[in-house]
């Protein structure tokens, strides 16, 4: 699957299910969130990818920007559907 570009900024809704954190805990509520980056998984694992990004509620940090609130991986065909929607 070729790899997915998603602009930073994007707001995307993720369903449960469609989510999972870093330690492969499946994601059990949905979540919303703005994108900061999309990368590949270092294990290469088919059908996921990582996300970076902030929760829709995180302000802007006073003493400097922070690079991201939130890591997880998505389904790549989630992901694509939730920034097309």
């Amino acid at each position: 699957m070729a790899e997915i570009v998603i602009p930073a900024g994007t707001r995307v809704s993720l369903a449960a299910g469609e989510w999972a954190t870093h330690a492969e805990q499946l994601g059990a509520t949905p979540i919303d969130l703005r994108v900061v980056e999309v990368d590949a998984l270092p294990a290469g694992v088919p059908g996921w990818t990582r996300v970076r990004g902030h929760g829709l509620d995180c302000r802007p940090d006073p003493v400097g920007p922070h690079p991201w609130c939130l890591e997880i991986v998505v389904r790549v065909e989630a992901l694509y559907d939730a920034a097309n929607r």
